[in-house]
């Protein structure tokens, strides 16, 4: 007889760095979920500004679990994230990330544990969706993400990251994988990890085109929405001037030394990929590549990444 949901435990990771200006309306989001079963980790990065009174907040609202946590030194962003799935223990069932800007639909949590509970609990699973655009004062939708036309795996995960961290739900046996991985020096994104680990190891990968997040578009953001033109100019700059290169490198550095958790099939994958990279022979370098299966998820990304492998520039 399957288990109903609503006893399903779901632990919040919410990543605070000098957040005073939106914190209170995402915590009163979470706590207006449906899905009531919840407790929620505020885990502060060291933030060098004064920050709100959380004692005060955590006693007016006692109808959800808060545990405020402030860090002694400040870690990054991925690792602050990353860090806290370990720090929390394994005594949930699922766990969510959340920034500390954005406002979550009511039922945001309630739809990531209807699709992730179809799949096995022993098989590591991601849950992620797309997001709205809102304004600043997060009363008007301005757009919204991207529709990702192919399946999420591996082969995109390598290269792209398509799981925005702010929609993620994972099981119990994702979050244990990722713990196992945290041997790093550095990540690039806690999302864009979670994604390709939990794929790399056979794991499975949704990717929802409900809109379940209002994301608060400023200028405080640390990662924007990629809507306007001015976004697509500064991404490709990044792109040009060899950010992706560098990414790229870490991120194989990564999964190198965790290749344990690596499956076989995907580990050939790297290898061929950091092969093609290294190669000075353009021929053997685009024959290697497409014999990685390496994808991003549009004809034109495709395109713009053959050109960056053929200039050494990703």
């Amino acid at each position: 007889m399957p288990v109903d949901i609503n006893v399903k435990k779901v632990a919040i990771i919410l990543g605070f760095f000098n957040g005073n200006k939106y914190i209170i309306k995402q915590l009163k989001s979470i706590i207006s979920q449906s899905h009531k079963n919840i407790k929620i980790f505020i885990f502060d990065d060291n933030s060098n500004e004064k920050t709100i009174d959380f004692k005060s907040f955590i006693k007016e609202n006692n109808e959800i679990e808060i545990t405020y946590i402030r860090r002694s030194n400040n870690i990054g962003y991925a690792k602050n994230f990353l860090q806290g799935l370990k720090d929390i223990g394994p005594a949930f069932d699922y766990y969510s990330f959340s920034d500390q800007d954005d406002i979550w639909e009511i039922n945001k949590i309630e739809q990531s544990l209807k699709d992730l509970d179809n799949l096995p609990l022993s098989i590591p699973s991601l849950y992620c969706s797309r997001t709205s655009y809102y304004n600043e004062k997060c009363t008007k939708e301005i757009g919204s993400s991207k529709h990702f036309p192919k399946k999420p795996n591996f082969k995109n995960a390598l290269i792209q990251n398509i799981a925005g961290g702010n929609t993620i739900t994972i099981n119990k046996s994702a979050r244990n994988l990722i713990v196992n991985s945290l041997k790093c020096n550095n990540y690039i994104s806690h999302d864009w990890w979670c994604y390709q680990l939990i794929s790399a190891a056979g794991g499975n990968i949704i990717f929802s085109s409900d809109k379940l997040v209002r994301y608060r578009q400023h200028n405080l953001n640390l990662i924007g929405g990629n809507q306007t033109s001015i976004d697509k100019l500064k991404r490709f700059r990044k792109f040009i001037s060899g950010d992706l290169k560098e990414w790229n490198d870490i991120n194989i550095e990564n999964l190198i030394i965790n290749k344990n958790l690596v499956s076989e099939k995907n580990l050939i994958t790297i290898r061929r990929f950091q092969t093609a990279r290294k190669s000075k022979n353009i021929f053997k370098k685009l024959f290697l590549f497409f014999q990685s299966g390496v994808h991003r998820q549009t004809i034109f990304e495709n395109i713009a990444f053959i050109l960056g492998l053929i200039f050494n520039r990703i």
